[in-house]
């Protein structure tokens, strides 16, 4: 069998495309390869044309081959002769089931049920985005929910913490910008232009505060927060002072010390609820200088994120804990770097169509906070998350849509229970660390059993290769049968 893959964001331009719309479909496409490559041969497509050539060959040479098209239903390509299996994520309660936007009337795919008749089966990333497409086409429409699948991670002692004492170093090279740098004070708070419209001038610095002016309240607590010598290496350094730009990519080493709270998100994907995240984390730590939280941020306007981000921290301050925020693409290693220095993970998301961070980070040991709602459903409960309350049917609009009318709906996030899983979280770590050291376990082995190897790949055989299934059924005696077996030899 052969499999062909499709994705439009490939390993050449992945770094430049973090957060522009679909991007995760090629870390989708990368995990399930490699799967696949367990089941057939695997080769990566650049377009529809390439893959009905391969196709043409394959079926003169009588070998089977189908085009796994990683992307949502409107984006699958139709009308080919080689079978096409949509592999797609999507985090609401209904799919789009009439051209209703204005942007969608020239294209058909964007009623997804045109797709799925047109593909006849497909691949959700999960039980509520399968249910969502079989309350549309029937309950017997073939579809399967399978997770992005994650080999077993190597743990790195998660559960052996002391937060009083414990210290780690991050070493990434990226842009870095840290609250500790950003002369957090009100007084900042000036509009870039003036309501009478009056632009902006370049000059105009020289009369504002200096950005480098710490909060006088907490300078002398800010200064010995740290008390250890960073050593850092050739070429690295300590993060910089930080206005309303983002610092320049460097290699940076972090001191980090006390609990790290992680979370990997695009700022301007509404859905994933940053604010809350960020002022519930200031708020229920403003009198603590032992915790951190670090933000991976990615999208296509990173300056405005970051901009958001300063005024929202200035607003929140004077406080003690620290803001770590992390711009852009990250190597492998220091993705890595960023997950053994983790803590909690935090999720703060209104609807999920499988949240990959929040697996990875769960798969090597890394408890988390985060709502049961939509995929999360699949993986989170209490014994490895403290489960922060959501509730369905907020009205929203469709994420591709005109964003005119609300036509489906998302989770409400409880911002009350998002502080008290905070503060929970720091008490388990301080006062219990065995409970810690169980939910650390507990996060890798549902991991595993969810969406590892193994069972991703047994997941696939069933529900690409029936027929391979069926002969191995076949080949295997039944209860029955093998009983008859003993009895005859008896």
């Amino acid at each position: 069998m052969k499999f062909l893959v499709h994705a439009e964001i490939n390993e050449a331009n992945i770094e430049g495309k973090l957060g522009v719309a679909d991007y995760s479909y090629f870390f989708l496409l990368r995990s399930f390869s490699q799967v696949l490559a367990e089941l057939g041969e695997v080769v990566t497509v650049q377009d529809s044309a390439e893959a009905e050539a391969i196709h043409a060959q394959d079926l003169a040479a009588g070998e089977q081959c189908v085009l796994l098209s990683f992307a949502p239903p409107h984006k699958t390509p139709l009308g080919l002769a080689c079978p096409v299996v949509p592999v797609f994520a999507w985090e609401y309660p209904d799919i789009p089931e009439r051209l209703e936007e204005a942007c969608w009337q020239d294209d058909p795919r964007n009623d997804w049920r045109h797709v799925f008749a047109r593909t006849g089966k497909a691949i959700a990333l999960s039980r509520h985005t399968m249910e969502s497409v079989k309350c549309a086409m029937g309950p017997h429409f073939p579809i399967a929910a399978i997770p992005s699948p994650l080999r077993a991670a190597e743990l790195k002692g998660h559960g052996q913490i002391d937060p009083i004492t414990r210290s780690a170093v991050l070493r990434v090279k990226a842009s870095v910008a840290d609250s500790r740098q950003m002369g957090l004070n009100a007084d900042h708070l000036v509009s870039m232009e003036e309501e009478d419209g009056t632009p902006y001038q370049l000059g105009d610095d020289d009369v504002l505060p200096s950005l480098s002016h710490t909060h006088p309240s907490l300078d002398q607590d800010i200064e010995t927060l740290d008390t250890e010598v960073l050593e850092l290496l050739p070429g690295e350094s300590e993060p910089i002072v930080c206005g309303w730009d983002i610092p320049p990519a460097m290699p940076i080493a972090i001191q980090l010390r006390g609990l790290i709270y992680t979370s990997v998100l695009t700022p301007a994907v509404g859905r994933k609820n940053w604010e809350d995240l960020i002022t519930a984390f200031c708020w229920t730590f403003r009198n603590r200088d032992d915790v951190t939280l670090i933000l991976k941020l990615t999208g296509s306007d990173l300056t405005f994120s970051h901009c958001q981000l300063l005024m929202l921290l200035t607003k929140l301050s004077p406080m003690r804990c620290r803001v770590i925020s992390i711009y852009g693409y990250l190597s492998d290693a220091d993705y890595a770097s960023l997950i053994n220095v983790t803590t909690y993970y935090v999720n703060a998301s209104q609807c999920e169509g499988l949240c990959l961070p929040l697996v990875e980070f769960l798969n090597s040991g890394v408890p988390a906070i985060a709502p049961d709602n939509t995929a999360m459903a699949d993986y989170i409960d209490d014994k490895l998350a403290f489960v922060v309350e959501s509730y369905p049917g907020e009205p929203t609009v469709w994420p591709h849509g005109d964003y005119e009318v609300n036509r489906t709906t998302r989770h409400q996030v409880s911002w009350a229970s998002l502080a008290d899983a905070y503060r929970q979280s720091y008490r388990v770590a301080l006062d219990n660390p065995r409970q810690y050291r169980r939910m650390s376990t507990q996060a890798s082995r549902t991991i595993q059993s969810y969406c590892g190897v193994p069972v991703v790949k047994q997941m696939l055989q069933d529900f690409l290769l029936p027929d391979h299934q069926r002969e191995r059924t076949q080949a295997q005696p039944s209860h029955e049968a093998t009983a008859d077996v003993i009895r005859d030899l008896s």
